[in-house]
């Protein structure tokens, strides 16, 4: 099979639970598409060998009959979800060198469905913007261009390397945050989709707050059956 990082969750779902691709080569084809996109900022911590052994822990489990709907699926998880032991900045350089030693309730349930973790995305510092040039990590741009215009464009915000790196399939889905926009209007700015979920569905335990009444994690995806198997596994009730 050729351009595996143009997949959609649910076709990358089929494929891994029929045997026509492994999430190792999945994991490995979009590995490869974010180093060759540097330039767009998208990812800004990297997580090759994480990726790697959740893969294949991935494959032994659809290979033992055993797989949640994101089982095998490459993903990117914003900056301001905490991750365990990886760096978990919101962008900004108040919290450089912070690894957390815990997981975040929505990060912890996508990996109990099975999703790989390619890394961490761009983002507008403490999700504070809605053009994702007030990271330290520097811009997010945009992959679409204006016709002939090299111009750099911008992919919205705060949720702006998600969007960057969903519409330039560098990963089949990622996570976002909105409080008042930020999943939607870089959705919007990059021709993917985004849902911010009725507030609660989805548990903010583990996400650096901005304005905690407001905040919703939900998902940015290549259409809006990805969204519904994406937010499925993220949703639920949290007892923390």
């Amino acid at each position: 099979m050729t351009d595996l990082t143009k997949m959609k969750v649910a076709e990358a779902r089929d494929a891994l639970r029929a045997g026509d691709v492994t999430s190792v080569e999945l994991t490995e084809a979009c590995l490869g598409a974010i180093d060759a996109a540097d330039a767009l900022g998208a990812f800004v911590h990297k997580t090759p060998e994480i990726a790697m052994e959740q893969a294949k822990a991935a494959d032994a489990r659809i290979k033992d009959g055993e797989a949640p709907s994101l089982c095998g699926i490459p993903m990117g998880i914003k900056d301001l979800f905490c991750t365990r032991g990886v760096p978990s900045q919101a962008a900004s350089r108040i919290l450089e060198g912070f690894r957390p030693e815990y997981e975040s309730t929505v990060t912890g349930k996508l990996f109990d469905a099975g999703a790989v973790m390619l890394g961490k995305l761009n983002m507008d510092e403490f999700a504070m913007g809605s053009s994702n040039e007030t990271s330290c990590y520097g811009n997010a741009v945009n992959p679409w261009r204006r016709g002939n215009d090299d111009t750099a464009l911008t992919p919205g915000g705060s949720s702006g390397g998600s969007a960057a790196a969903v519409a330039a399939d560098l990963c089949l889905a990622a996570t976002g945050t909105d409080t008042g926009g930020s999943i939607r209007q870089p959705a919007a700015f990059t021709g993917i989709t985004g849902i911010k979920p009725t507030y609660g569905r989805c548990s903010r335990w583990g996400i650096v707050a901005f304005a905690s009444s407001l905040d919703q994690a939900g998902p940015m995806t290549k259409d809006v059956r990805d969204a519904a198997i994406l937010l499925q596994a993220m949703c639920g009730h949290d007892p923390k």
